[in-house]
């Protein structure tokens, strides 16, 4: 049977009101420059991680935290692999738009439940990577203890219940996840990281896709061998650390 999301009762999202966007954005000055580092690292990421397979065409979203009113992300439907600094939007956590003449992703308010949920972290990665998404559309669930980098980067990958892309349902079936987890599966759709920072939580979708593809790979050659219990909780400690 495919993992149970665990039990939780859905808080009230009004701690980040989706507004419409309008056309008197506000222009932010363009002498920013952890904006503009930020900006830098954030198209590197995403071409990165497109030429890895892992943001086909248009798909997935990828943002990250400018400071604490302000934050980074793609736009809507463009692929990630030939992004320039001015398709990039700037939004504030009412998900206001501030600089940017496209649209933000679609799936917004899943990052924005992030940041507010999640103060320790400063960046959000949702990709569809192949391997982890067949996990996500599958029955067989995802070994959680096969690989000893992935337990310490990772943890635990949940997968959720599934919910209509691009829209707030998706926030809704992620908010227990967010809360727990510095990585987990959509259901039917794809997969989630998280990290302090861009790099991390960009890597962290790349371990992930590597553990996906080795526990595929290991169940075709045969019976899937696990990490002992007493070498699983050694590397949950390191992971901590």
């Amino acid at each position: 049977n495919s993992p149970r999301s665990p039990r939780f009762k859905l808080s009230p999202l009004n701690l980040f009101h989706l507004k419409p966007h309008h056309n008197d954005v506000l222009l932010l000055t363009m002498n920013d420059a952890e904006l503009t580092r930020l900006s830098k690292l954030l198209i590197e990421w995403g071409h990165r991680l497109w030429q890895q397979g892992m943001l086909p065409g248009g798909d997935g979203n990828i943002s990250v935290k400018i400071d604490a009113e302000r934050i980074l992300i793609t736009p809507s439907g463009m692929s990630k692999g030939f992004l320039k600094d001015d398709d990039l939007i700037v939004v504030d956590f009412s998900s206001n738009v501030l600089q940017g003449k496209n649209k933000p992703s679609s799936e917004i308010s899943l990052h924005i439940l992030a940041y507010q949920y999640r103060p320790d972290i400063s960046a959000v990665v949702h990709a569809h990577p192949p391997y982890a998404t067949a996990f996500a559309c599958s029955k067989i669930e995802l070994p959680q203890n096969l690989l000893p980098e992935s337990i310490v980067k990772l943890g635990e990958v949940p997968k959720t219940f599934f919910a209509l892309p691009s829209t707030m349902q998706t926030a809704v079936v992620a908010e227990p996840f967010v809360l727990r987890y510095n990585a987990f599966l959509l259901k039917n759709h794809g997969a989630v990281t998280l990290g302090r920072n861009l790099e991390e939580a960009c890597l962290r979708m790349e371990t992930l896709e590597h553990l996906a593809k080795v526990a595929w790979l290991s169940k075709l050659l045969g019976e899937v061998t696990e990490l002992p219990e007493w070498a699983v909780k050694k590397l949950k400690e390191i992971g901590l650390e």
